[in-house]
């Protein structure tokens, strides 16, 4: 016998709880922010606080308490197989953009995520400097603090792009002059994405690998507000896999995302960047 939905946890009913719990770490991040959280590196330029360890502990209290059916996939919790077991799995990075909420920097959120057979089904991303919370089911449309969203129209290269700027920094030399680079990007790939799909962006693209929790609710939030978002190489993206690592991420509307690919492919034949040709 297949998995069957449990009665009332339907999917906007899990939205929901990712919704409130998200805001509840959020201002829970806000708080040690206020207050000053220790740090640490768990590798090389990878920090952790007091705050990841507070907000995952919480997220993991609400979201494991209200569906222990569900399975966990988090970056602050030990990797556990059997956790990841169960049909639909929460995939959750308490703080998101660490490095900026360190510095005190506006760039860092909460992303949540409910994975289905390697799809997410449901996601939150908020950003509590803000109060910003964007929100999206299969089939329901990507929505910000109630408010439905859509990714730009812009289907021209002349673009205006969010994130890694060091990427295009000598646009001329990689023959995309008029593209248009945010100032200060913020440390969170999920935040970028997300403004993204709520069309304050044209797109956004990060070569370096990421996280499954860095991408899976976010990746929801670009396709359900219109938009396409693949790894470096333009494939779709499978979450909850054997290995947690995918290669990268470009997020954009779905006439514009086709023209970056292309335009990746020949940076990657002029620089040698990871784009596979």
């Amino acid at each position: 016998m297949g998995w069957r939905l449990p009665a009332g946890n339907s999917l906007d009913a899990d939205l929901a709880l990712i919704s409130d719990v998200a805001r509840e770490a959020g201002h829970l991040s806000l708080e040690w922010l206020e207050k000053g959280a220790k740090r640490w590196d768990k590798s090389p330029n990878n920090p952790v606080t007091e705050a990841d360890i507070a907000c995952n502990d919480l997220i993991a209290k609400r979201l494991r308490t209200a569906r222990p059916d569900y399975g966990w996939l988090s970056e602050e919790t030990r990797d556990n197989a059997a956790d990841r077991s169960q049909d639909r799995v929460f995939v959750v990075d308490p703080i998101d953009g660490t490095k900026d909420f360190v510095n005190g920097e506006s760039g860092f959120c909460v992303s949540i995520a409910l994975i289905e057979d390697g799809q997410p089904v449901a996601g939150a991303v908020y950003n509590p400097n803000f109060d910003e919370l964007v929100s999206a089911r299969t089939g329901g449309g990507a929505w910000l603090n109630g408010e439905r969203v859509v990714v730009t129209e812009e289907a021209s290269l002349a673009c205006s792009m969010i994130g890694q700027p060091e990427v295009f920094a000598r646009s001329n030399a990689f023959h995309w002059p008029d593209i248009r680079l945010i100032g200060q990007v913020p440390n969170a790939m999920a935040w970028r994405m997300s403004l993204v799909a709520a069309g304050h962006w044209d797109a956004t693209v990060a070569l370096n690998d990421k996280a499954d929790w860095d991408l899976a609710a976010a990746v929801l939030l670009v396709q359900e507000a219109g938009g396409v978002a693949t790894d470096r190489n333009g494939d779709p993206f499978v979450f909850n896999r054997e290995s947690v690592i995918q290669k990268g991420a470009v997020a954009a509307g779905a006439d514009l995302h086709p023209l970056i690919m292309e335009r990746l492919h020949s940076l990657a034949q002029l620089r040698g960047f990871p784009v596979r040709t």
